[in-house]
């Protein structure tokens, strides 16, 4: 009998795992999203907003993706966390035409868009996002919740920690540190260290504020 699945979240980020699913002739039978009245794509799986649906539908399913993307990996993290201990077990999803060197070096949760590259002795940690084009390269250190958008490009060596984000198009330099919660904006060419929470832009990268981003944890 085939597993079936529930996505949390109906927005972009969702379309897009519900069809790559799918071309891996996978049954997507839940989607749930509390912010939204109906997905923004049509689909044939059952969808509702409110909690108490989401409980039923996590008696209903075997395996989950928490399709939350943006700056919002610390909540797409905790919402993986909560889903695993009512009973679901996450889902990877990697692109035909991404390319992954070592999959054992890369955790749970994990969304791979076509053309993405993860090079050698790279390791990844779990509920990370990678965009259309994006590029890790060799012997990076990812932590957990990071996304990186398309076409964006990380030299080797280099560490993100926990909850970051790399905007499209960026640039991160050989042997850089992006701290925990940071954002790098579109564009960016890092250059040198980026503290936790800092928000930075340009070319090169500059410091523009703080990120203090706050989350509503009541999922259940």
């Amino acid at each position: 009998m085939k597993k079936k699945i529930l996505l949390y979240g109906g927005k972009s980020t969702s379309l897009i795992v519900y069809n790559m699913l799918l071309d891996e002739k996978k049954k997507i039978s839940c989607i749930f999203d509390e912010y939204l009245n109906k997905t923004h794509f049509s689909h044939k799986a059952s969808f509702s907003n409110k909690k108490k649906d989401l409980k039923i539908f996590i008696k209903k399913c075997d395996y989950f993706f928490v399709c939350i993307g943006m700056y919002d990996g610390r909540l797409r993290d905790y919402i993986s966390g909560v889903l695993k201990k009512a009973g679901l077990k996450p889902l990877s999803i990697i692109s035909k035409n991404a390319i992954v060197y070592d999959k054992k070096l890369i955790g749970e949760g994990f969304l791979a868009m076509p053309n993405s590259v993860v090079h050698r002795k790279t390791r990844i940690g779990k509920n990370c996002y990678l965009n259309v084009n994006s590029i890790v390269d060799h012997e990076c250190e990812i932590g957990d919740g990071v996304h990186v958008m398309g076409s964006a490009y990380i030299a080797g060596r280099v560490k993100i920690d926990d909850y970051a984000s790399i905007g499209a198009n960026s640039t991160i330099l050989p042997d850089i540190t992006i701290g925990k919660g940071a954002i790098v904006g579109a564009g960016a060419v890092v250059t040198k260290n980026v503290k936790p929470k800092e928000v930075v832009a340009g070319n090169p990268a500059r410091f523009l504020r703080k990120n203090y981003k706050k989350y509503n944890l009541n999922i259940l």
